[in-house]
């Protein structure tokens, strides 16, 4: 196994939501594992009763009355998420259509020697690429946003 491949591997695990990597290729065997992540507290200060009714209410006497102006129905959009860790590439640019199933990208990971094709899971118009090409990926994040039509 070559360094630049065992870089890899430790950069997919680092960056990805995975725990633990075992890989095995003939007599070569890698194990890398995660440390526990560390536990963070928060510390809720107290907060006077009398303070928030005070404001309240003051905000409550300046408060000036506001029309209400229906608003436009808003548009349904969807996101498409990755089904994999690896790097990302669109197939696809913003305005294109798209069918349900169609495939909108891929996802690499190179040192895994895995490419995962990513469809849009609705038909719609391609509206925003959330994710640059060649940038890494987790499981689950949002790639691409289609306006549904």
């Amino acid at each position: 196994m070559k360094l630049h491949e065992l870089r890899e591997f430790i950069k997919l695990v680092n960056q990805s939501s995975i725990e633990e990597l075992e890989w095995e290729k003939g007599k070569t065997r890698i194990v890398i594992k995660k440390s526990a992540p560390v536990e963070v507290v928060a510390v809720n200060a107290p907060v006077q009763v009398g303070e928030v009714e005070h404001g309240y209410q003051e905000a409550a006497a300046t408060a000036e009355p506001v029309n209400v102006v229906p608003e436009a129905p808003e548009e349904v959009t969807q996101q498409v998420m990755s089904p994999g860790v690896g790097l990302f590439y669109a197939e696809v640019t913003v305005g294109q259509t798209v069918q349900a199933g169609e495939k909108v990208g891929r996802c690499t990971a190179d040192a895994l020697q895995l490419t995962t094709d990513i469809t849009s899971s609705v038909s719609g118009i391609i509206t925003e690429i959330l994710v640059e090409d060649g940038q890494f990926v987790d499981y689950g994040k949002a790639l691409l946003v289609v306006k549904t039509q």
